[in-house]
């Protein structure tokens, strides 16, 4: 019996299209899931939820009104600069410093991802360390298509770009053939969905596998977000 057996088994079933209505609230499911994770194991589940964290510190960075629930920090530990993560703290003075990078961020994102990659190293996390690569190679695909329609380089606009070389060919050509932006994002969180299954190892209760519930839980409450009404004077002025 695995580690996390009572866990799984208490773990509400999630759904089975994108954008449908969780069971119960992602902060419930997110509640059950910290205060049952052993001690051993805080340290990689939290740098795997530091991912929304680094969403939230970018956004608040660029004066846009978004905090998404369900990371490790709060608002105010957002607002204030407190309980910051090394590699973030480290980002921050680096910033201050100038980052020469075309698009700053980067350069979190690059900070986290290294900083993920080496601790799921450490703690031998097989979930974290098969999927983060392909993660990885997937936003820098994803880069090159949006940089060269714009005409610009899109070396400058990758991270850790020696991590893998994965075929995203056929992906960034079903990428392109979609209608419209939400369609394409469809697809992507949906080829998301299919890596996580498959980066998640034979047990069903062990962290690996809590690890990977909580990479599709974040996706389908990304999508309960965006079909859930909206004010429009917010979207438009709180920045989206």
């Amino acid at each position: 019996m695995g580690a996390y057996y009572f866990l799984a088994c208490l773990l509400p079933p999630l759904p089975s299209e994108l954008g449908e209505k969780l069971l119960f609230d992602y902060a419930e499911i997110f509640g059950m899931i910290k205060r049952s994770i052993y001690s051993k194991d805080e340290s990689i589940l939290n740098a795997h939820l530091y991912s929304i964290d680094v969403a939230n510190w970018e956004y608040m960075d660029q004066e846009r009104d978004i905090f998404i629930e369900g990371g490790v920090l709060t608002r105010e530990d957002i607002k204030t600069k407190n309980n910051f993560p090394l590699f973030l703290k480290d980002f921050i003075g680096e910033k201050e410093r100038t980052v020469r990078r075309a698009y700053i961020y980067d350069r979190l994102w690059e900070r986290y991802y290294t900083y993920l990659y080496e601790l799921a190293e450490k703690s031998n996390c097989r979930f974290l360390l098969d999927y983060l690569p392909w993660e990885i190679d997937l936003r820098n695909n994803l880069v090159s298509i949006r940089a060269k329609e714009s005409g610009k380089d899109p070396e400058a606009f990758k991270v850790l770009s020696n991590f893998t070389a994965a075929d995203f060919s056929s992906t960034m050509a079903q990428v392109k053939g979609k209608k419209s932006p939400l369609l394409a994002e469809g697809y992507l969180d949906t080829e998301r969905l299919k890596q996580i299954a498959h980066c998640q190892g034979n047990s069903p209760f062990d962290i690996d596998a809590i690890l990977a519930y909580m990479s599709r839980l974040m996706i389908y409450s990304r999508w309960e977000r965006i079909n859930a009404p909206y004010e429009f004077y917010d979207f438009l002025y709180g920045g989206g």
